[in-house]
């Protein structure tokens, strides 16, 4: 087999891959999973939002968001708040924001890291590239 450049979707990978292995020693060190240290992180982004827009922004069904507020919840971690003027929704809150502050200075300290020496002006076309790109994988998504 001759070998292959390796391409932009390549180099995506290999940087998705080492950014979430590095979360996830960090997750671990806190007791928590991925996924729960990924719905925490996107509560502490959007307090009180609702479990359907919580599943909405992980891209996950709202039984699996259940499971994994029920064990947040059973760690004392998140809560679920009535919203007022219908009993049948909640909002989610953190409880213990200590617990997730490693994770949130983990992602700042992965975005000081990955810009380290780049030219502002090269992260601006890189952050106007990878949102094209990304609009442009969103089609994919719907063909």
């Amino acid at each position: 087999m001759a070998d292959r450049p390796v391409t932009l979707f390549d180099e995506l990978l290999t940087l998705t891959r080492t950014i979430r292995a590095g979360f996830e020693l960090r997750v671990k060190k806190v007791g928590l999973t991925y996924a729960r240290a990924r719905l925490l992180t996107t509560i502490g982004r959007n307090p009180g939002a609702s479990q359907a827009e919580l599943a909405s922004a992980l891209e996950i069904e709202t039984p699996t968001l259940k499971r994994l507020l029920d064990a947040l919840e059973t760690q004392g971690l998140a809560e679920r708040r009535p919203l007022p003027g219908d009993g049948r929704k909640h909002a989610v809150f953190l409880t213990d924001t200590t617990r997730i502050e490693p994770l949130l200075r983990f992602r700042d300290e992965v975005d000081a890291a990955l810009v380290e020496g780049i030219a502002a002006e090269d992260l601006d076309a890189a952050g106007r590239v990878l949102a094209q790109m990304t609009r442009n994988a969103e089609k994919l998504r719907r063909a």
